[in-house]
């Protein structure tokens, strides 16, 4: 199991095929998982942590999930009293 991302990069022609391991799988599926807004203890159920800073160290920083957050940011305008 561990092998396959480094069999999948290999044909995707990647470079540094012998760099995607089993851990990219954890990673990857962490990260994919807060994309589609899974709660952090789900994460972490599926993947078998027990710490919160474990399973966030394991979520990437994507794009979704920086929009995500920038979205909850209210807008200037109306977060001050003018």
């Amino acid at each position: 199991m561990g092998k396959i991302p480094s069999v999948v990069a290999s044909y995707l022609k990647l470079p540094d095929v012998a760099c995607y391991t089993g851990h990219c799988l954890r990673r990857s599926s962490a990260t994919l998982l807060a994309d589609a807004g899974v709660d952090i203890t789900t994460i972490m159920r599926h993947a078998g942590w027990k710490s919160t800073t474990v399973a966030e160290g394991y979520v990437e920083n994507s794009i979704e999930n920086k929009t995500k957050i920038a979205n909850q940011v209210p807008p200037l305008a109306q977060s001050q009293k003018l």
